[in-house]
């Protein structure tokens, strides 16, 4: 039988809206990798009766509980109150974590009061679960349900994610292996796709498991990209490495150039690492996107080996002055057009002196767009200008304007990417 996982989030500001909930998405993914089924993910408010209702209701359908929040120094922070009256002991103080905690507030002249002593509190008899990035300690217990024989083994953490991390990765997880060897061995593997939505990925790898036991493939959509996650359990780690490896080649050849990566990857650090593979440079002159594609490009670390500027040339003036597109062009074609993205390209590389120019034009919206002629809202027009001549692309996204410009600024990237790799310039699968 598999394992099974309830997630618990607690906290009056995650059932408001106020902060999004990245916790229950962190635990999951790592969860899941682990090959241990997540069944419900649940966030409750702060209420001590609520609270243990859903102690109690999570202990009696889960294998498995993580809880994150509820143990900090307010009042309103309840989680080791509810689970120690649940449990039927009393709340201790954690002598590891309150020495830990005087020495840090000592260091900046701080002192302790009695409702940061509440931190470092753990039910009776609790296994503590050190936390290497705070000060409340995480911990563990055997959490009983109403229901007469049905228990959870249940570990509760901080609501702060960099706490979060570093108790699930250094305390629970090791924990968590060792408690459930029958689990065997899980291997995942994970391909980023640009340019087809997610339907049309969906279609390509249509039958790819099937017929293979102990695989699942899940897809997420990470605006404007696809991720697919492939997942392999089997009970020996170097068959289910082997099953993942096949699966995952075989994925990259029916999606084709618009699997750009995998992993980690992202468009800017493979487009980089392309660039540097040539001995290549770039620069851009971007309009609708406001300089975004420039952004992106340099948030890879060593970006400045090949990004050589880029010039966000808003007004028609500016695309005259700052990279010498004509103004009769302009005039004649609109700026929002394929002779003014060549003109925009072609004016980044000499400006700059770089092997390759991208040139960004469009209408983001909400408005601007006259359909009268061929120009609506949300229509771009890009274009790449190289040592082997230019290529053009334009495309009509109906959607916010955000969302417009960070489209637009990797479609510029992943243009830029197929000319580098000789790739084909286009799969025709739409953006959703």
């Amino acid at each position: 039988m598999p394992i099974t996982a309830e997630i618990l989030t607690v906290g009056d500001e995650l059932c408001r809206g106020e902060i999004t909930n990245t916790n229950s998405q962190h635990l999951a993914e790592r969860l899941t990798e682990l090959g241990i089924h997540v069944r419900w993910m649940t966030s409750t408010t702060d209420d001590a009766d609520l609270l243990d209702q859903a102690f109690s209701r999570a202990a009696g359908r889960a294998d498995v509980i993580v809880c994150s929040g509820g143990l900090g120094p307010t009042a309103d922070d309840r989680t080791v109150d509810v689970v120690s009256a649940r449990l039927g002991v009393e709340p201790v103080i954690d002598p590891d974590a309150k020495a830990k905690m005087e020495r840090r507030f000592a260091s900046v002249g701080f002192s302790v009061t009695p409702n940061n002593i509440r931190q470092v509190r753990v039910p009776a008899g609790a296994e503590v679960l050190a936390n290497r990035a705070g000060i409340a300690p995480g911990f563990r217990v055997r959490l009983p349900a109403d229901a007469p024989g049905r228990s959870a083994d249940a570990f509760f953490v901080p609501g702060v994610p960099r706490e979060l991390y570093a108790i699930l990765d250094d305390e629970i997880l090791p924990r968590l292996r060792a408690a459930a060897g029958l689990l065997g061995a899980t291997a995942t593997g994970v391909l980023r796709v640009f340019g087809i939505g997610e339907s049309h990925v969906d279609h390509r790898l249509s039958g790819l498991i099937d017929g293979t036991a102990g695989v699942s493939l899940h897809f997420r959509i990470f605006f404007p990209e696809t991720l697919v996650k492939l997942v392999v359990r089997d009970e020996n780690e170097a068959r289910a490495r082997a099953t993942l490896e096949r699966l995952l080649e075989e994925a990259r050849r029916r999606l084709g150039p618009a699997c750009y990566g995998g992993g980690d990857d992202s468009l800017p650090s493979v487009v980089g690492a392309a660039l540097r593979a040539e001995g290549a440079t770039v620069a851009l002159a971007e309009s609708c996107t406001g300089g975004l594609a420039t952004h992106l490009l340099t948030t890879v670390p060593g970006s400045s080996d090949y990004v050589l500027g880029g010039v966000v040339a808003y007004a028609n003036a500016a695309k005259t002055t700052l990279v010498d597109v004509p103004a009769a062009l302009i005039a004649e074609h609109g700026a929002v057009s394929e002779p003014v993205a060549r003109a925009l390209a072609r004016g980044a590389r000499v400006r700059f002196g770089a092997s390759y120019g991208i040139g960004i034009t469009g209408i983001a919206g909400p408005g601007g767009g006259t359909n009268h002629n061929n120009k609506p809202t949300g229509l771009v027009h890009l274009a790449v200008a190289g040592p082997n001549g230019e290529r053009h692309r334009s495309r009509v996204w109906a959607d916010t304007r955000d969302r417009v410009q960070r489209v637009s600024a990797m479609a510029a990237l992943e243009l830029l990417r197929r000319i580098l790799l000789g790739l084909a310039d286009d799969d025709q699968g739409g953006t959703r």
